[in-house]
C-alpha cells in the first residue's frame, strides 16, 4: 500500500516515484483535499498506470481553501489541472464560468458500463447539473443525522430513538442528569437546518428569489433548538466560534446521550470510547423528513489537457468495489444507489443507517447556488443570527426575520 507523508497545508504524490516538477505529455494532473489520499484511491492510480504504460498520476493534495485559490490561478493561467475534487459548492459556480468540461456526452457514451446519473442518488446529480448538462460526478456523499447513546436512553426508560420532535424533546428531558445532557448542539449555522427543512422551511425560495430563513417555519424551527438550551435546561449553549468537533467529544465522553453528526465522526467515537454503545437513527420527522447533506464531486476543467482520461479517472474511483473498500476502511458513505445495497454496506449497522439517510438529505445552498446567487456573506449574517437565539437567547422569530432581510439586501446588491 503506498504512503505518502503530507508536508505543510499541501503535499504532491506522484504514484509512479517521479518527482514532481518533472511533468511528461503522459502525466495526468489530479487536485485533491488532504484528507482524502485514501489507500484505495492511491490503489486505483496504480492500476491505471498499469493498464497504461507510460502514463503517470500526479496527485496533489491541498486543504480546500488552498486548492481553490491554486484551481482559481490555474483556470486564470490557462493551465488548469486534469480532474479537481471540490467541496460540494463549486460545479456551478465555475459550469456557469465556462470552466468545466460538459460531461454529457462521455457519460451518454458510457452509461451501459457506467451507469452515470442512473445509479446515483437523484440529489447528488441535481447538484453536479446545471442547465440540465452534467459537469460533475459525486464521488462522496454524506448527511447528518442523529446518534443516540442505547444505554443512556435505555435506562431512562426508551428502548427506541425518537421519531419527532415531541419524542426528541421528551428523551432529551429524560436523559439529562448531572453532569450529563440530554442533547448537545453545534455551534456552527448550518446544524440549525434540520430543524428549520423538518419544519418545512428552507434557506432559499427559487420562486421568489428570495432568501427564506425568516420564515415562520424557519423560526419555529430555531427556536425549537432555543427551547431545549434555555427553557428545558437539556442541552448546553453551543460556544460561539468552537470547532465542530465539540458535541462528538462530549457524546464520546458520555456527556450527551444525543447528538446530529455524520459519518465524519464515526471513527472519532470509535477510537475515543470503544466500550461506547451507541446507534444511529432515521431523521427526525416533523413536517418532513429531511437533514443537511455534503459531500465532494470531481469535476474536469474545460481545458484539462486530457479529458478522457481524466473520465476514466472518474469511472475507476467511484467503481462500487472502490466505493464499498473505501467506505468500510474509511467510514465514508458514498453516492451510488448500488453501494448503499451491497450487503458489506447493509451489514454495517452504521454506514447502512447514515446511508438510509442520503435519499431525503439536502445541500442547503444548493438552489441559491444554481441561481448563481450565492455569498458567502448570507452564511454569515445566518451564523450571527443562530448566535444571537441559541447563544443569547433572543427570539428566533425576530432575530431571523431581520437576518432575511439584511440577506436579502446583500442579495440584491448581487
Amino acid at each position: 500500500m503506498l504512503k505518502s507523508i503530507l508536508k505543510g497545508s499541501a503535499a504532491t504524490l506522484i504514484v509512479s516515484g517521479i518527482m514532481a516538477g518533472a511533468a511528461s505529455a503522459e502525466e495526468i494532473r489530479i487536485y485533491f483535499n488532504a484528507g482524502h489520499g485514501y489507500d484505495t484511491y492511491l490503489e486505483v492510480f496504480e492500476e491505471f498506470e498499469a493498464d497504461n504504460p507510460g502514463w503517470t498520476v500526479a496527485f496533489e493534495r491541498y486543504q480546500w481553501p488552498d486548492l481553490r485559490t491554486k484551481l482559481v490561478a490555474d483556470f486564470a493561467a490557462g493551465n488548469p489541472p486534469d480532474l479537481v475534487a471540490e467541496p460540494g459548492a463549486w460545479v456551478p459556480e465555475f459550469a456557469q464560468q465556462g470552466l468545466l468540461y460538459n460531461l454529457d456526452d462521455l457519460a451518454a457514451r458510457d452509461r451501459a458500463e457506467f451507469d452515470y446519473p442512473g445509479d446515483w442518488q437523484d440529489a447528488s446529480v441535481e447538484k453536479n447539473t446545471v442547465d440540465g448538462s452534467l459537469y460533475g460526478v459525486q464521488i462522496h456523499l454524506t448527511c447528518a443525522t442523529l446518534l443516540y447513546n442505547v444505554d443512556m436512553l435505555k435506562e431512562a426508560g426508551y428502548d427506541n430513538p425518537p421519531t419527532n420532535w415531541a419524542e426528541f424533546r421528551e428523551i432529551a428531558k429524560a436523559t439529562t442528569k448531572n453532569g450529563v445532557f440530554g442533547f448537545a448542539p453545534n455551534a456552527v449555522w448550518a446544524y440549525s437546518m434540520p430543524w428549520v427543512m423538518q419544519n418545512g422551511g428552507r434557506y432559499y425560495d427559487p420562486e421568489t428569489g428570495k432568501i427564506a430563513f425568516g420564515s415562520e417555519a424557519a423560526a419555529e424551527g430555531v427556536q425549537f433548538l432555543s427551547d431545549l438550551i434555555h427553557e428545558d435546561r437539556s442541552a448546553p449553549v453551543p460556544v460561539t466560534g468552537a470547532d465542530y468537533e465539540g458535541p462528538q467529544r462530549l457524546f464520546t465522553a458520555g456527556r450527551a446521550a444525543m447528538i446530529i453528526t455524520g459519518p465524519w465522526d464515526i471513527n472519532p467515537i470509535r477510537t475515543g470510547n470503544p466500550d461506547l454503545n451507541w446507534a444511529v437513527a432515521p431523521s427526525l420527522k416533523e413536517v418532513e423528513q429531511a437533514t443537511i447533506q455534503g459531500g465532494v464531486s470531481l469535476m474536469i476543467p474545460k481545458d484539462a489537457q486530457y479529458p478522457e482520461q481524466a473520465w476514466d479517472l472518474i469511472k475507476r474511483l467511484t467503481a462500487v468495489d472502490v466505493e464499498v473498500a473505501t467506505s468500510l476502511q474509511y467510514s465514508m458513505t458514498m453516492p451510488r444507489k448500488s453501494w448503499l445495497k451491497d450487503p458489506e454496506v447493509q451489514a454495517d449497522p452504521i454506514l447502512g443507517q447514515f446511508g438510509a439517510c442520503l435519499p431525503y438529505s439536502r445541500d442547503v445552498t444548493l438552489e441559491l447556488r444554481q441561481a448563481g446567487k450565492y455569498n458567502p456573506a448570507i452564511d454569515e449574517v445566518l451564523n450571527g443570527a443562530i448566535d444571537e437565539v441559541l447563544f443569547a437567547n433572543e427570539p428566533a422569530a425576530e432575530v431571523l426575520a431581520a437576518a432575511e432581510d439584511e440577506a436579502n439586501a446583500i442579495l440584491a446588491n448581487e
